[in-house]
């Protein structure tokens, strides 16, 4: 028997029996849908997360911490005491890591919150973040300027739209943002440059502690621009971030005492990330890449979508046990026809094909089926989510797809098991005596 032979009788019968024929094809079709739109949510929030990550110049570089090397992901060094896990990063411990294969610029931060920032006679009351870096003149890495420039599609980009960068030699210099200076209501940016700036401290570590307020006077020496600018953060001089943090931590010279807060090492090849990560474990320190947290999201969303996959894979198998009970209960109502096949010649292996594309017909439609459901499915949760998010002003958007190897591979997987729950009644049938058949 020709296989389109076996199609046309097995399409025949099933259509004799169209309600029966779709509600098991719908049992089938909910289960692909559940898998497809399951994945296909995960899958999409993977791809969004990642692409996040992805756009960050973080990707490029290792930062160290001021602590001892333990494994963040595991519990481990979770209940040890902080400063029994310190470990102080000093200019020598900066050396080290800029002598790394594949470290380009290495950079060791330091900062503060402070209670006032006063610019011609106006202040800022609310909390700035003073930070500062060990040579002053490296704040911009190449890494940072190309990724803000990538993200704005703006070649042209630069840090600093007025006046110049620090310089190593200064003590008392400050690089402060154009939006900042506009939020304390100076319009004109540009004429802040060469203006001083008073910065106030009243706050100690202590709390219980009170001294005199500190304040530090610096010289405005460049502005920011706002796609490079932090909010409420302020560029100042190594020099004076050191002081008002010796103020704060009530201690004569905290950088000799304490070092510096992290280090970010930037290399130009994310190749290298993994190396430099490994090179800095040996010294001892703790490090994060953003290389090892992709690997632990996509690890995290493998598992997320192998037990979402198995929800609807339990509603397939449920579905399966259904085109069993359908497929019997045909062979029962073509008891005779399949006599009457076999007493004209057909062989087992035809009775058996027969049945077998039948239950892989129910397979295919109910894959299509449950394919259309997930694409709606989809659109409706993304239409949902808009406006959602446009209701609090959320201008980012989510697109969810359907990957195409996850719609071919279910469409295939729900007609293997469907071709698998109709082994048992095609064989049945294949088995049946013709004359037994007959006589039913």
């Amino acid at each position: 028997m020709k296989f389109k032979d076996g199609l046309k009788i097995a399409s025949r019968d099933l259509g004799k029996r169209k309600g029966r024929t779709f509600l098991t094809a719908l049992a089938v079709a909910v289960g692909t849908m559940l898998i497809v739109t399951l994945v296909s949510l995960g899958t999409s929030g993977e791809k969004l997360i990642l692409g996040e990550v992805e756009k960050s110049s973080s990707l490029k570089q290792v930062q160290v911490a001021n602590m001892k090397y333990f494994d963040i992901y595991s519990d481990t060094g979770g209940d040890t005491d902080e400063s029994e896990m310190f470990k102080k990063i000093d200019d020598r411990a900066i050396d080290k890591f800029g002598s790394i294969s594949g470290a380009e610029i290495v950079q060791g931060f330091v900062g503060v919150n402070v209670d006032n920032v006063e610019i011609e006679n106006k202040h800022n009351k609310g909390e700035t973040y003073i930070t500062a870096l060990n040579n002053n003149t490296s704040y911009f890495s190449n890494v940072d300027i190309e990724s803000v420039r990538k993200n704005n599609n703006n070649e042209n980009l630069v840090p600093i739209i007025a006046g110049r960068n620090l310089k190593s030699s200064d003590k008392n210099a400050v690089l402060v943002g154009k939006k900042y200076l506009v939020n304390m209501g100076i319009k004109d940016y540009k004429s802040a440059l060469g203006k001083d700036i008073n910065i106030t401290e009243s706050k100690t570590e202590n709390q219980n502690i009170v001294l005199k307020p500190l304040r530090v006077k610096g010289k405005i020496v460049g502005i920011i621009g706002d796609k490079f600018e932090k909010e409420n953060k302020i560029v100042a001089s190594l020099d004076m971030t050191s002081q008002i943090l010796s103020y704060y931590s009530m201690q004569k010279d905290y950088l000799k005492n304490e070092g510096y807060d992290f280090v970010v090492i930037n290399s130009s090849n994310t190749d290298n990330i993994s190396h430099i990560g490994n090179e800095v474990r040996k010294t001892g320190y703790l490090y994060v890449s953003y290389q090892d947290i992709i690997q632990k999201i996509e690890s995290s969303f493998r598992i997320i979508k192998i037990i979402l996959a198995v929800l609807g894979l339990i509603v397939l198998f449920v579905a399966a046990v259904g085109i069993v009970n359908t497929m019997i209960m045909v062979i029962y109502e073509r008891t005779r026809s399949i006599g009457i096949m076999k007493s004209i010649g057909a062989t087992r292996k035809d009775i058996h094909s027969i049945y077998i594309i039948q239950s892989s017909i129910i397979g295919f439609f109910g894959g299509i089926l449950g394919l259309v459901f997930s694409i709606v499915n989809l659109n409706i949760i993304q239409f949902g989510l808009k406006i959602f998010l446009e209701s609090k002003k959320i201008t980012e958007t989510i697109n969810f797809t359907m990957p195409l190897w996850l719609a071919f591979g279910t469409l295939v997987f729900s007609i293997v098991i469907s071709i698998i729950a109709g082994i048992y009644p095609s064989r049945k049938a294949s088995k049946m005596d013709p004359i037994q058949a007959l006589n039913s």
